[in-house]
């Protein structure tokens, strides 16, 4: 069991350092992260009786994480570093302009809007989307349109 766990992880690690990126700046912050959805993920994985597809498991889990996860830091005072721009590491990714631009107007989201708008750049369909975040496809295809407008003002107001 635990071989296949580390295997499933393997191949969708991706995706959860693609969440983990989305909801934190801070490189410890997306480790921190990374290992809690990793350790929830291997707690629930008994649990898990694929009558899903694994990646939407694998959402469901990441952004129930996440969620708490934001909650819990909202009940803490703000942690500043000493100086932001000794302790940012340069990323490691090679995304271009629009790429990163793509990514600021996503950060300005709302939380559940962000992940809404993950699942659909990954190519979830709409039912799969309605399931990982417990709502229904109606209200999935309301959000997406209005989200796809408010990044289109975003990205209007942003030079590339």
């Amino acid at each position: 069991m635990q071989q296949e766990f580390v295997q499933l992880i393997a191949q969708h690690q991706k995706l959860i350092h693609s969440l983990c990126s989305l909801y934190y700046q801070l490189p410890e912050d997306r480790k921190d992260l990374f290992q809690e959805i990793v350790l929830q993920l291997w707690k629930s994985y008994p649990s898990f009786n694929h009558q899903s597809k694994v990646s939407t498991w694998i959402y469901r889990v990441a952004l129930n994480t996440v969620f708490a996860r934001i909650r819990k830091d909202k009940a803490q005072p703000e942690r500043v570093p000493f100086s932001e721009q000794e302790f940012l590491l340069p990323s490691s990714e090679t995304d271009d302009d629009e790429t990163q631009g793509l990514y600021r107007a996503i950060s300005q989201l709302s939380d559940v809007d962000k992940a809404i708008i993950m699942l659909y750049l990954d190519e979830h369909s709409y039912e799969e989307m309605a399931t990982i975040l417990a709502m229904s496809r109606t209200n999935v295809s309301t959000k997406i349109n209005r989200i796809k407008a408010r990044l289109g003002k975003l990205l209007k107001k942003e030079p590339l």
